[in-house]
């Protein structure tokens, strides 16, 4: 629902601001005597969770939720950064390299026992937990443009996106050896860490349209297939037990969607704009590390049917030449 709701808004803004417009429509070609572009931005993203709510740690005596699968999957806010190159050779063809990087590091506030209840623990209660939920996302694309009518470019070309995602967490329990010693404190660390490398093709429309003088607005929507070849290792470690660490691999497809649209400012014609917008992505079919703690104790398999989702503010600069 919520992806049909923004492309469906984004729909409705390109009809308004006439990005739908007849062939013969006059168009001003903001870059039409502009042979390079650089542009460098940021991005203000949120990745929320999954919104399932569904109970990972509860208390025992009152059967509270004490921690949630929206609690292990909300990565909140975080900044990133956004780099695109577009040359046009005087053939008339444009190309266009754009790479995008990003990170994500959420750590909770500690629950506390005694009265913990989780399958994490297997039956054992700590008298504390730890969690902290990190990912890195990085892309990068080279895209072939082309006219297909005034102030509409058609893209198509390869991309490679690569994420990494790491949960670690920390538990603590007193335990009393029961021979009149006293309790020593075992404490347990664990690391899941989720890695894919999504390599593909993608194809995407690009719409340019004056606004006012020295104010132009630009949309466009990109969607693409890959090959995903995904990685889970997985460590566990505690004060009273060895170090033990399992790797697991699969291979998938995965689809990634991208809309977004920004409004440019012209500071020096034809040399420099300022610009700020708005964009999504969607992934499906990634390897994240929370839902392989949920999976563990059920499938030895890689859980690859998620579909993270991810939206930002944008702003930066522009160059032509």
């Amino acid at each position: 629902m919520r992806t049909f709701s923004i492309i469906s808004t984004l729909f409705v803004l390109l009809t308004g601001l006439g990005l739908v417009a007849p062939a013969d429509a006059q168009w001003h070609e903001t870059t039409s005597h502009n042979q390079w572009s650089l542009e460098i931005g940021g991005k203000a993203y949120d990745r929320p969770g999954s919104k399932l709510g569904l109970p990972l740690i509860t208390d025992s005596n009152t059967n509270a939720t004490l921690f949630d699968s929206n609690q292990a999957t909300d990565l909140g806010n975080s900044a990133g950064a956004e780099v695109k190159f577009n040359f046009a050779s005087k053939t008339g063809r444009e190309w266009e390299l754009r790479s995008t990087i990003a990170n994500w590091d959420q750590e909770l506030e500690p629950v506390f026992g005694p009265n913990i209840d989780s399958p994490f623990f297997n039956g054992v209660a700590p008298d504390l937990f730890q969690y902290n939920y990190e990912s890195d996302y990085f892309s990068i694309e080279l895209m072939t443009r082309q006219a297909i009518r005034p102030g509409v470019v058609f893209m198509f070309g390869p991309r490679v996106i690569s994420t990494k995602d790491l949960v670690s967490f920390h538990s603590e329990l007193l335990v009393d050896p029961g021979d009149g010693t006293p309790s020593v404190n075992v404490e347990s660390d664990s690391t899941v860490e989720a890695t894919n490398i999504l390599m593909g093709l993608q194809t995407g429309f690009e719409f340019n349209k004056p606004i006012v003088n020295g104010i132009y607005a630009n949309a466009f929507i990109r969607v693409g297939g890959y090959y995903n070849p995904t990685e889970v290792n997985t460590t566990d470690v505690s004060s009273i037990a060895a170090l033990t660490q399992t790797t697991q691999t699969k291979s998938t497809g995965s689809f990634v969607g991208e809309v977004g649209g920004r409004v440019y400012y012209d500071l020096v014609p034809n040399c420099a704009a300022l610009y700020a917008g708005y964009e999504a992505t969607w992934i499906d079919g990634l390897a994240l590390s929370p839902p392989q703690l949920l999976t563990a104790t059920t499938t030895p398999s890689i859980e690859t049917a998620n579909t993270p989702f991810f939206h930002a503010v944008t702003f930066g600069l522009r160059f032509t030449y």
